[in-house]
């Protein structure tokens, strides 16, 4: 059971809202994201389609991001303390009056047929529950680890499943029903938690759609620092947390069968490699391991290069092991944990002593 939500410091609306309910609901959670608000919610004013409501939650900012939504007129909740992304989503849909709920990342700028496209599909997908989209292969950020990283995730979803088992609040949208059925976002997956809640709609029965053409624009800058504190810290460990507690993995995106294959293959690599120094014929099996990385990756290689020339598909191929790397490394400390934590268990069950059976009445 989850704990009581702490109550929001102030909500403010400079509108008046109509009597009649939008038909979207759209929250946009903001930590510190003054730079990059203003050009989220300019796309979500301006996009053509129904009406709709922007609901602002800002996560106890130290910038002028509450200011940029009450200055639009935008209903605008603000936490005085630091609650996480979950917890302002779930704030922002408590108060949301439509019955389809639409999540944008505030450094998300949507497309303009985002809205169109996301009503169209509930109209016409009555079986369907939830839809999300992807970034666009134009990042705003120029330099080449925030090219890389955000082109990553575009091909990642590009090539998903279009019957989805996950979910994605970049710019993603749910039934209000569905929402409210398996309690909203989960507080401790954070900060995966769309993922989390994705399983947790698919496995009470609720379908997700992946649409490939609901595209936004990522606006985020990467660094190599912030790459590798990112896979390791917030993808792979809460991410293997995850897997591990449901013993089971689930066969799409960045989960896929080859995926985890390469994964492991990039470890065994670089452990084989420097192995070989000291036990030559571990040599043949970091070499093996090369040529099935090369293998395994060649796709993305090919179209990395076929989006931004050869000269950068090349520079992607050690960035892209390091970013493999860091997936099997967070795995590692993942599945570490987990069974550090399940030994007392484990050891507690083995010692403990039968139950007496009972004999019965003669």
């Amino acid at each position: 059971m989850r704990q009581g939500r702490p109550s929001v410091a102030s909500i403010s609306t400079a509108r008046v809202e109509r009597p009649n309910p939008p038909e979207l609901s759209i929250i946009v959670p903001v930590f510190n994201g003054a730079s990059t608000l203003p050009a989220c919610l300019d796309a979500l004013l301006r996009a053509p389609g129904p009406s709709r409501e922007i609901i602002v939650v800002d996560d106890a900012s130290k910038d002028n991001s509450v200011e940029i939504a009450t200055a639009l007129g935008l209903k605008t909740i603000r936490h005085r303390t630091n609650r996480g992304s979950a917890d302002a989503r779930n704030e922002g849909a408590k108060h949301a009056r439509a019955s389809i709920l639409v999540f944008v990342d505030c450094d998300v700028v949507i497309h303009p047929d985002a809205i169109e496209r996301i009503s169209e599909f509930f109209l016409e997908k009555k079986e369907y529950s939830a839809v999300f989209g992807s970034y666009d292969e134009k990042p705003a950020a120029p330099h080449f680890v925030s090219q890389y990283r955000n082109l990553l995730h575009h091909f990642t979803h590009q090539n998903g499943k279009s019957e989805a088992e996950t979910f994605w609040t970049g710019l993603g949208a749910v039934r209000r029903t569905a929402f409210q059925h398996v309690g909203g976002f989960r507080n401790d997956f954070s900060p995966i938690e769309d993922v989390a809640f994705g399983l947790d709609l698919a496995d009470v029965g609720f379908r997700i759609a992946l649409d490939r053409k609901l595209l936004g624009t990522h606006l985020k800058r990467w660094t190599l620092y912030s790459m590798i504190k990112t896979d390791i810290f917030c993808r792979a460990i809460p991410w293997s947390t995850l897997v591990l507690n449901r013993w089971r993995f689930t066969n799409d995106l960045n989960t896929s069968g080859i995926h985890r294959l390469s994964v492991l293959a990039t470890a065994l690599f670089l452990l084989s490699f420097f192995m070989s120094f000291a036990v030559f014929p571990f040599l043949y099996l970091s070499i093996l391991c090369f040529l099935f990385i090369a293998a395994a990756n060649a796709g993305i290689i090919k179209w990395y290069i076929s989006q931004r020339g050869v000269a950068f598909g090349v520079g992607v191929i050690p960035l892209h092991f390091v970013h493999q790397l860091c997936a099997g490394i967070g795995f590692s400390l993942a599945a570490f944990k987990y069974t550090k934590a399940s030994l007392p268990a484990i050891a507690g069950s083995s010692h403990r002593k039968p139950a007496a059976r009972s004999t019965g009445g003669l």
